[in-house]
């Protein structure tokens, strides 16, 4: 069973370190725990003591709200770290499965020891997190400033970047198991407006969103409608 060690050292995303980076640090040999699908790794408020990784699978971040509602903050894909923190206290965000996933869970508390002990470790893990702020900085704009059309057109696209980091994308087309509510609670729109804006995507041929498979008919296109610019992943 490949270890968090062996993972990060030959994983892309968020500048993953080398085996040498890794090698002095005893906690990175814990070995992935399998959740199944619609499974809560965290809840928000909970005690924020545990750090994931993960490492396959798909994720929902998510924000619950007194009324019940949510605000789905990311979808985590394989590399992405959630959960750490500079000081104790509650989780501000829930975790959930969407397909079974494998993450590393990690003592918050011990991880923070090595991140400080540790310059290349320290360099590597915020690296990982500023790409991460990026990311939620780009999903702020979208909500608040780009239309429906765009902000449809640029998370597709984003996710297009982000599964080709980790080879499940061919720049092309890519496996999406994202139903429509979910994809309304991260673009903060509705279902029925969702649906009628992937049609409309559609009908223009850009892309297509069916069955849980993203097709892209005119990438170049989609990018100029969006003003998607991929550097915020790097």
């Amino acid at each position: 069973m490949q270890t968090l060690s062996q993972f990060l050292a030959s994983h892309p995303a968020g500048g993953a370190p080398s085996t040498s980076d890794w090698g002095n640090n005893n906690h990175v040999g814990v070995a992935p725990k399998v959740y199944k699908p619609h499974s809560i790794l965290c809840r928000q408020d909970d005690e924020n003591d545990t750090i994931f990784i993960v490492k396959s699978g798909w994720c929902l971040l998510y924000r619950e709200l007194p009324d019940g509602e949510r605000q789905i903050l990311d979808t985590p894909l394989a590399g992405d770290t959630i959960g750490l923190r500079s000081m104790s206290g509650p989780r501000f965000a829930s975790l959930m499965s969407i397909t079974e996933v494998a993450v590393y869970e990690i003592s918050a508390r011990v991880l923070l020891e090595n991140f400080l002990a540790d310059g290349d470790l320290a360099r590597k893990i915020t690296r990982s997190l500023a790409r991460l702020n990026a990311i939620l900085a780009e999903h702020l704009v979208n909500i608040g400033r780009r239309n429906a059309i765009c902000r449809t057109a640029h998370f597709l696209l984003e996710l297009d970047e982000r599964l080709t980091d980790v080879g499940l994308s061919t720049h092309e087309e890519y496996d999406c198991p994202l139903t429509q509510n979910e994809l309304a609670d991260i673009l903060g729109m509705t279902p029925v407006h969702v649906n009628r804006t992937l049609r409309e995507l559609r009908k223009a041929d850009l892309v297509s969103f069916k069955s849980g498979h993203v097709k892209m008919f005119d990438r170049r296109n989609l990018i100029k409608l969006s003003g998607f610019e991929r550097e915020y992943l790097t």
